[in-house]
Parts: C-alpha cells; sequence; structure tokens
C-alpha cells in the first residue's frame, strides 16, 4: 500500500511487526472504513479479522483460482516465507475451505427448498427435489451432508446464480476444476445445462433488464449494440419469469 506519511517514509524497509500493524488498522485505517461503533465502542481490528474475511471472500466468490491461490498462501515475499513461515499457510486453507463448505450448504439448502428456479438445472431440480417449498429438517440436512460427502459434485456460486458443475455441458468450457472465470458471464450461463437462478438473485436480473432497457432509449446506439441490449432483456425476461413459476421459454 503506497503512503505519503512522511514519519512512515523514514522508516527503514522491513517486514512490519504485528504490532505496527495493529497501530495502523487502528488508527487511519479504521477512520477510512468508518466502521460504526460496537456495543458503543469503535470496533478493535486485528490481522486476523483481515485473514477471515479474506477467507469469506474467496469462499464465496467465484472458487476457480483456488488452485492458483494455494501457490501463495502464506508467500507474501520470500523473505516472509523464510522468516515466518515454512510451507503453506495452513490456517488460512483451512478458513477458506471452511468458508467454501458453508457457502456450499447455503446453496444446497436454497437449491433444494426453493419454490420456483429458473435455468436449465434449476428447472430440473425444481420437478425433482422432495424438499421444494419446505423449511430448515433434519432431512434435508440429512441429504445436504450426503451430498457434499459422497457425490463429488462441484458447485459454483456467483452473484447471479449457482452453476451445478458438470465439465460436458459448461456453456464456459470449463476444465476439470470448474466453471472457465473468462468466459463465465450472464449470458454464458443462461443458456448454460449447469445453471441454476433462486430467488436470491432475482435483483441482479431485474437490475440488468433495466439497465439494458435504459440502453435501449439512447438515440446513438448502434444496431450492434442495439441487438445484444435486445438480447440481454429476453435473456432477464426468460429468467424473472421462471423465477415467478412461468413457462421461461422464448415469447
Amino acid at each position: 500500500m503506497l503512503t505519503r506519511d512522511p514519519t512512515l517514509l523514514r522508516q527503514p524497509i522491513g517486514i512490519p511487526h504485528c504490532r505496527a500493524f495493529g497501530v495502523r488498522l487502528n488508527s487511519s485505517f479504521r477512520t477510512m472504513l468508518d466502521l460504526p461503533l460496537h456495543q458503543g465502542r469503535p470496533w478493535h481490528l486485528n490481522a486476523h479479522q483481515g485473514r477471515k474475511t479474506f477467507a469469506r471472500f474467496i469462499g464465496k466468490r467465484d472458487r476457480t483460482g483456488l488452485h492458483a491461490l494455494q501457490e501463495h498462501l502464506g508467500h507474501v515475499s520470500r523473505v516472509m516465507t523464510d522468516t515466518a513461515y515454512v510451507g503453506t499457510d495452513f490456517e488460512l486453507a483451512e478458513l477458506i475451505n471452511d468458508e467454501i463448505l458453508k457457502e456450499t450448504r447455503a446453496a444446497l439448502e436454497d437449491l433444494l427448498a426453493a419454490s420456483n428456479l429458473s435455468g436449465h438445472a434449476g428447472r430440473m431440480i425444481a420437478s425433482r427435489s422432495p424438499f421444494r417449498g419446505r423449511t430448515q429438517d433434519s432431512n434435508l440436512g440429512e441429504y445436504i451432508d450426503f451430498i457434499l460427502k459422497d457425490s463429488g459434485m462441484v458447485l459454483g456460486v456467483c452473484d447471479w446464480g449457482y452453476c451445478l458443475y458438470r465439465r460436458e455441458h459448461s456453456a464456459c468450457q470449463g476444465d476439470d476444476h470448474g466453471p472457465n472465470a473468462v468466459l463465465r458471464t450472464q449470458s454464458v450461463c443462461a443458456r448454460c445445462a449447469n445453471f441454476a437462478v433462486s430467488e436470491r438473485h432475482r435483483a441482479v436480473w431485474e437490475d440488468r433488464m433495466v439497465r439494458n432497457a435504459q440502453l435501449l432509449e439512447h438515440p446513438a446506439l448502434d444496431d450492434k449494440s442495439r441487438k445484444l441490449a435486445q438480447d440481454r432483456i429476453v435473456e432477464c425476461d426468460r429468467i424473472l419469469r421462471g423465477l415467478d413459476g412461468e413457462s421461461d421459454s422464448v415469447r
């Protein structure tokens, strides 16, 4: 992180002590974040909270980068590796795995109990799930335990839906590890056989539909961009009708 603080600039370059991190986190950095008070007092920040936040962020985003991330855990620099770690940062790896498991379980609960789902895979699950429309119960929890333990399923999670990943049906041309992070877009997912959308993703598709409808009103819009916006509106309309329990076939 760059700084213009003259005091910090005069300090010799090296690995900061944990106390120095604490001072910085709870001074200007906390002021910049503008954190709300906790029980009437400022929240005390520490490095471990940052590690957990990072793990939660990785766990809840696209997991296709986890294999590359494993090469970097605990290795900010070679000096840090030699002086502070030997090999991999196992604690952070465990935190990330725990967050992935929590998010996967929450996604499965959402998918199996939802009254209506959209997308190709969503329609399949909605038609077959014995837990459809039910609240959380022990049977659902046991079924999810079975899936997580024995199925070997790869579940991709993103802001606009879920990917029940099967490489042979992957519209984004993913590999054995999961979806392709470069080619994975809303339009690609919308036509993929692995894709499912639940009520928790409705706002993303509604916002996308509104933005493209507004784009069509622009007087200088060229024909190619107009066609693209129209196609996106059709995609959003299909997804949203599926969430409303209607047929999502092309009108």
